[in-house]
C-alpha cells in the first residue's frame, strides 16, 4: 500500500527533493523572465504616454504660478507610479509562466526588474535609440512649448553686476564730456581731439589703472591735464576731480554690493540644486527598491496563480 506522501504528488515534485529530484532551485526561466521585461516595458511606454496626455490636458501656464515645476513634478510622480505597476505585472508574467513546481516566482520577479534596470539604462544612455526618437522628439517639443511663457517671464530680468560694471564705464566716459564741456566753443578740432585723449586717458588712469600706479601722482596728473585742456584754473581743476572721485567711491560701493548679492545668489543656486540633486538621488533609489520590491512580490503572486491552476487541473483531472 503506497504512503499518503507518495500518492500525493507526483515524482518530478521538488517537496521530496528540493535539489536533486528536478532542479527547480537552480532553473532558470529565460522565456518568463523576457516575457515580463517586454510586458513591462511595454507597459511602461503606454503609462508614460497616458501621464503625457493628461499632463498637457490640466496644463494652464495663465493660472499656475509656476506650471513647468507642477509640470515636472507631476511627470516624476507619473512615472513612478506607471513604473511599480509595470514591473509588478512583468514580474507576475515571468512567476505565472514559471513551473508551478518551483518556489522561485519572487526570483524570476526579481530577474525581470534586473533586466529592465539595465534595459532602462542602456535606452537613457544611448538617447532611447531609433525606435523612441519621434516620441523623444513629441514629449521634448511640448515641454519646450510649455517653458516659453516662462521663459518669457524670467528673460526680463538683469544681471545686477553688468548693469554696474556698465554704469562704471559710463560714469568715466561721462567725466570726459563733463571736461569737454567746459572747452570754449570755438576751439579748433584738432586740440578738442588731443584734450579728449588725454584727458580720457588721465581719467583712466586714475580710476580705473591697468596697472596699480602711485594713486596721489595720477591725481595731480589729472588735476594738471584738466588745467591745460578744460579750460580750469587750479582750484576748479581739484574741485573737479575731488567730485569725481566722491562719484566713483559710491559706484564703487555699489559694484561691490552688486557682487555681494551676486555670490549670495550664485551660493543660493547651488545649494538649491545639491539639495535638488540629494532628494533626487534619495528618490531614485527609494524607486528602484521599490521597483524591486514590487517586481519581486508580483513573481511570487505569478507563481502561486500557476500553482492553484495546477491544483485545480489536477483535482478536475481526478
Amino acid at each position: 500500500m503506497n504512503s499518503p506522501s507518495s500518492s500525493s504528488f507526483p515524482p518530478s515534485s521538488c517537496i521530496d527533493s528540493p535539489v536533486s529530484g528536478c532542479g527547480c532551485l537552480r532553473s532558470v526561466s529565460w522565456g518568463a523572465i523576457l516575457a515580463g521585461v517586454s510586458a513591462a516595458l511595454a507597459l511602461q511606454v503606454l503609462f508614460m504616454m497616458l501621464g503625457a496626455g493628461l499632463g498637457f490636458a490640466i496644463y494652464s501656464p495663465i493660472t499656475n504660478d509656476n506650471p513647468v515645476a507642477d509640470l515636472g513634478t507631476g511627470a516624476v510622480i507619473i512615472q513612478g507610479v506607471s513604473a511599480v505597476l509595470s514591473l509588478w505585472f512583468g514580474g507576475w508574467i515571468a512567476g505565472r509562466f514559471t513551473r508551478a513546481s518551483c518556489r522561485t516566482g519572487w526570483l524570476h520577479g526579481f530577474s525581470v526588474w534586473c533586466v529592465a534596470t539595465v534595459a532602462g539604462v542602456l535606452f537613457v544612455s544611448f538617447g532611447a535609440g531609433w525606435a523612441l526618437g519621434d516620441l523623444s522628439k513629441l514629449v521634448g517639443g511640448g515641454l519646450s512649448m510649455a517653458g516659453q511663457p516662462a521663459a518669457a517671464l524670467v528673460g526680463g530680468a538683469s544681471d545686477p553686476a553688468k548693469d554696474a560694471l556698465k554704469q562704471s564705464g559710463d560714469t568715466l566716459t561721462s567725466f570726459g564730456d563733463e571736461a569737454l564741456g567746459r572747452r570754449p566753443a570755438d576751439s579748433n578740432s584738432g586740440t578738442t581731439v588731443r584734450a579728449k585723449r588725454e584727458i580720457s586717458t588721465a581719467v583712466v588712469r586714475l580710476f580705473n589703472p591697468v596697472v596699480p600706479s602711485d594713486r596721489e601722482a595720477d591725481r595731480a596728473a589729472l588735476i594738471q591735464v584738466l588745467v591745460q585742456h578744460a579750460d580750469l584754473n587750479q582750484a576748479e581743476a581739484t574741485q573737479v576731480v575731488a567730485d569725481w572721485t566722491s562719484a566713483y567711491e559710491r559706484l564703487k560701493a555699489d559694484l561691490a554690493t552688486a557682487k555681494q548679492a551676486a555670490e549670495t545668489k550664485a551660493r543660493e543656486l547651488a545649494e538649491k540644486a545639491a539639495t535638488a540633486l540629494a532628494v533626487m538621488s534619495f528618490c531614485a533609489f527609494f524607486g528602484f527598491a521599490l521597483g524591486a520590491v514590487a517586481a519581486s512580490c508580483g513573481g511570487n503572486h505569478g507563481a502561486a496563480c500557476a500553482r492553484r491552476c495546477e491544483i485545480r487541473s489536477g483535482s478536475r483531472v481526478a
